[in-house]
């Protein structure tokens, strides 16, 4: 019997605990709390190709991706977090969430020409990492291309063509590589089955 009652007192114990804390939590305001974005898209747009420009000599250079992330404050300035370095064929951006700081687009270049990559269209990877971190993507190639990934739209799109950037000096057009305008994950995924390996 007292058994039983000391068994009914530490649980009554252990559920006013449990009660306090989730008091304590709900009472705690986040650190940082997602807004809606002031900036237009074309301006996020235009400073995304600022910013990709920038990095394409250094990128044909090394042979190397560079991505980052674009963020605005609260007044809808835009800034860039830290550029990351990558290898030939991927890179991975580093966004550690502030308050008064909100993500609002990717960026990475393609690295230099090469022709053991299909590198003048968005990869597969680049649209669905894309999608999958609900933000849009800006992506350099080294024919001087200059794309934007819509997460929303789930599409690739061609801003502009060849030569809009700066271009490899390694750089030669490939007419069986020409990419489209626009690509979903369907088209990506038939582009990478029947596009030759060699131009």
């Amino acid at each position: 019997m007292n058994l039983s009652r000391n068994n009914t007192l530490i649980l009554a114990a252990c559920a006013v605990a449990w009660v306090l804390v989730v008091i304590r939590i709900a009472q705690h305001e986040p650190v940082y709390e997602p807004r809606e974005i002031v900036s237009a898209r074309s301006d996020v747009q235009q400073y995304a190709r600022e910013q990709l420009n920038a990095l394409q000599r250094r990128s044909f250079s090394e042979g190397r991706e560079f991505c980052g992330v674009i963020v605005e404050n609260e007044t809808g300035e835009l800034s860039t977090m830290s550029v990351s370095e990558g290898d030939i064929a991927s890179c991975q951006y580093e966004y550690n969430g502030q308050a008064g700081i909100t993500p609002v687009a990717s960026f990475h270049t393609h690295g230099g020409a090469s022709i053991r990559y299909d590198d003048e269209a968005p990869s597969l990877q680049d649209l669905q990492s894309d999608i999958s971190s609900r933000m849009d993507g800006y992506l350099a190639t080294p024919g001087g291309r200059f794309w934007r990934i819509d997460w929303q739209s789930q599409t690739a799109n061609l801003i502009c063509g060849e030569g809009c950037l700066e271009q490899d000096p390694e750089y030669s057009p490939c007419p069986a590589h020409e990419p489209e305008t626009q690509y979903d994950i369907k088209r990506l995924q038939k582009r990478f089955r029947d596009t030759p390996s060699r131009c």
